[in-house]
């Protein structure tokens, strides 16, 4: 029986592959001091909320993130989640956006459904499928509560562009959240996409 649950979908802290502008789905590098900044403001702004726990991917940066917001909130973590991962990028897996424009001939902006069959790059649709199938797992098993999602970016952009609104020209930095309550099989906006 499906009940409410509203979820904080945010992207986590800075680090330094995100600096230097490489795509890096699978890598898992810590945050850099600035992206534990982040977290701690991030975790600053989710504090006029109460939420139960936090979930993230299993990737170091997200990990990292969780445990800031979780001992500044006081929330314990659920666990740390695979289908919470990045898009995996294949051959693009540590290039730059110029770099990707100069060899393929692909702007890598929105969710770059265009590069789906350039070799061992996990599929738009297949993101999209990790994202509905968390949604209906969430409000299936965890009704009435409020969570915290820690996350990447292709993951964040799926989420909104599914629950909210269009993203094309939306920017996701790191940290940048929303805040949406599912009931009744409908969304709700709590909070609209907020930057850190």
């Amino acid at each position: 029986m499906e009940s409410e649950v509203t979820i904080a979908v945010a992207r986590h802290g800075q680090t330094d592959a995100n600096v230097r502008g490489l795509w890096v789905g699978s890598g898992d590098d810590p945050l850099n001091e600035k992206g534990r900044e982040q977290a701690r403001e991030l975790a600053k702004s989710l504090s006029v909320f109460h939420f139960d726990f936090i979930v993230s991917s299993d990737k170091k940066r997200a990990i990292e993130t969780a445990g800031i917001i979780s001992e500044i909130l006081g929330v314990p973590i659920f666990g740390h989640k695979m289908e919470l991962r990045d898009r995996h990028y294949g051959v693009l897996e540590g290039l730059t956006t110029e770099q990707i424009r100069e060899k393929y001939n692909v702007d890598m902006k929105s969710l770059s459904r265009e590069i789906d069959d350039l070799g061992e790059i996990e599929t738009v649709s297949s993101v999209i499928k990790r994202v509905s199938e968390f949604v209906a797992s969430a409000t299936t098993n965890f009704g009435g509560k409020n969570i915290v999602v820690i996350t990447h970016g292709a993951f964040i952009r799926s989420f909104y562009e599914m629950y909210v609104n269009n993203s094309n020209g939306v920017r996701f930095t790191n940290c940048s959240h929303f805040i949406l309550r599912f009931k009744n099989g409908k969304s709700e906006v709590v909070r609209d996409l907020t930057v850190i």
